[in-house]
């Protein structure tokens, strides 16, 4: 039986956290399934009630929005409006008290890439059809009468329709570049005090980002915009929120997730810290600031949190990012963030599951409380994209040929490590159909073949790969989503629906879907990350850098943070740990 939706509202704090979260976003809605497939279940497993809300405009058109709230700077939107188009939003103009004369410049409207154009023509034409369709409703009855065509035939015409295929790494320049949906004009709050790439006044700092959110205006706003979201739901769970932890927005995801602990107390809240694998400042200062950025972020981040996932396609971080993480059948430009993020985003998505399907759905206090034992509130996340799974094979004869061998690659920055052995793991195997489990028919030659259903065969392989863990499993039939606008990053021997073949792809052919397993974790090798940055941050004499200590950082909270990382570290200590 299909427990009730419980609600969960996604806050996403920061440019490149808004890059992460418009992959999520597309994802999601190129899986909506608004027409009923006879025969199918696939739509039967994920409930998008628990990110997404209904709502009408003020014509009474339906709308299915995120819920959600994102944060960004002052020319960070490019070509989006910041109420969005889906309703009659009155736009605010500036107070301008000058009373001399004034000289008009006209500026040229940003830019559209192909993609957003084509969008807009969708947009115009659905909008034209709905105008006219009362006006022409007797005659569209007798001309759908007259040229009645098989459903099954109409459907399959439109499945060989071929897709357009977008190139967008060089139009690409900021996320609502490649933003399908449309969004509630309650969800795009933009900080207008700082500049997006200011060279002048660059927002890279903890301070300025605690500094903003005390003043009434930006706590009035978020109030606002929070409890818009939060009343209209009937069984709110919790918060998803995404935070760049590494720039001055560390400091308003901290400020927020203070607000979210005093007054949703008892709420889940689920925080992923994300940064890119490039910086666009690479000055010694620009360095010292994320260090000391990310100590500030990870202590306060992870105390107000159920739990905090620190992410990125970086091995290494703050000072110089190392080598990007590295996958079998992907080939991507680590230097754009449109890539990066797509990654970062497909392997949130995956991980997300458990607490978003129809049938015995986790809450996210439950999947934190699970894996934040023992003050290990700090998880890693391990991806696998897409899941090697060989054309023609079956998922059991998939697991025998790992023999032993994880294969997953981690996004958290220093935790690479395949042999380490996690306290306690919510793994989540995702686009891998019933009838691929086992050869139909076959006599069962080992306990895998043995297995019903995707979620059994899973959980019999991570109980045979770590009997000494707390594993928790979970099969979600539907692949992964990979349409327009998400980047060609596959190699040729991925096929469209993301299966591997020893036949190359054509490059006119693009893949619409893959399969993806990810592991959200408790891991000894967390403690490597949080005594890297230890490290680093104890480097520094804060008293050197003025921009904090005018901001109201004091010598001995640094020092107090960064005994409490340190603590935080001996938490996933372990003999194996020890002996490396």
């Amino acid at each position: 039986m299909a427990a009730p939706t419980r609600e969960v509202i996604t806050l996403q704090c920061g440019h490149y956290s808004n890059f992460v979260g418009t992959h999520i976003w597309n994802i999601q809605e190129s899986s909506f399934c608004y027409e009923p497939i006879t025969g199918s279940s696939l739509s039967k497993q994920i409930d998008h009630d628990v990110l997404y809300r209904e709502g009408l405009t003020i014509a009474g058109t339906p709308t299915y929005t995120p819920r959600l709230i994102a944060w960004d700077l002052k020319g960070s939107l490019n070509t989006l409006r910041a109420e969005g188009v889906l309703y009659d939003v009155p736009v605010q103009e500036e107070d301008i008290k000058w009373e001399g004369d004034v000289t008009l410049h006209k500026g040229t409207p940003p830019h559209k890439n192909e993609f957003l154009a084509d969008l807009d023509a969708q947009d115009e034409l659905l909008y034209t059809q709905a105008s006219s369709k009362e006006e022409d409703q007797s005659s569209q009855d007798t001309d759908t009468m007259e040229t009645e065509e098989n459903p099954a035939d109409a459907a399959e015409k439109k499945e060989q329709k071929p897709k357009k295929m977008y190139y967008l790494d060089e139009s690409v320049v900021v996320w609502s570049d490649y933003l399908y949906g449309h969004m509630h004009p309650k969800t795009v709050s933009v900080i207008r005090e700082f500049s997006h790439e200011s060279d002048v006044e660059p927002f890279e700092l903890y301070t300025q980002g605690k500094t903003l959110m005390q003043k009434p205006s930006m706590e009035d706003d978020l109030e606002d915009r929070l409890h818009f979201f939060a009343e209209e739901c009937d069984h709110l769970q919790g918060f998803q929120v995404l935070v760049d932890f590494y720039n001055g927005f560390s400091g308003v995801g901290c400020s927020l997730l203070e607000y979210l602990e005093d007054e949703y107390s008892g709420k889940g809240i689920l925080t992923v810290g994300v940064a890119p694998t490039t910086f666009s400042r690479e000055t010694p200062a620009a360095e010292s600031h994320r260090v000391i950025n990310s100590a500030l972020a990870f202590q306060k981040l992870s105390s107000h949190s159920s739990l905090f996932l620190p992410i990125s396609a970086s091995r290494t971080l703050w000072r110089k990012p190392g080598p990007p993480v590295g996958f079998p059948h992907i080939s991507y430009n680590s230097s754009l963030n449109y890539h990066t993020s797509a990654i970062l985003a497909s392997s949130l998505e995956t991980m997300m599951l458990p607490y978003r399907t129809v049938e015995n759905p986790l809450t996210v206090n439950i999947l934190s409380e699970a894996l934040s034992t023992m003050g290990r509130k700090i998880g890693s996340l391990q991806s696998s994209l897409p899941f090697p799974f060989q054309l023609g094979n079956t998922l059991a004869s998939e697991f025998n040929s790992l023999d032993g061998n994880v294969p997953w690659r981690s996004l958290t920055p220093y935790t690479h490590n395949p042999s380490a052995v996690p306290f306690a793991q919510s793994v989540v195997l995702r686009g891998i159909p019933k009838d691929k489990l086992v050869v139909p028919g076959k006599h069962p030659t080992n306990n895998l073949e043995l297995c019903k259903t995707g979620s059994e065969m899973l959980s019999l392989y991570l109980s045979g790969q770590y009997p000494r863990s707390l594993n928790s499993a979970l099969c979600v039939y539907q692949a992964s989503k990979t349409v327009a606008p998400y980047p060609h990053i596959f190699n040729e021997n991925v096929r469209h629906e993301g299966y591997l073949s020893n036949e190359m792809r054509s490059q006119s052919l693009g893949v619409s879907s893959v399969p993806m397993m990810t592991s959200l974790q408790s891991s000894p090798t967390t403690g490597h990350l949080l005594a890297e940055l230890v490290k680093q941050s104890q480097r520094l004499d804060i008293r050197k850098f003025h921009g904090y200590v005018e901001g109201g950082l004091e010598p001995d909270e640094f020092k107090e943070t960064m005994d409490n990382l340190q603590a935080m570290s001996e938490c996933y200590t372990t003999d194996m740990m020890e002996a490396e």
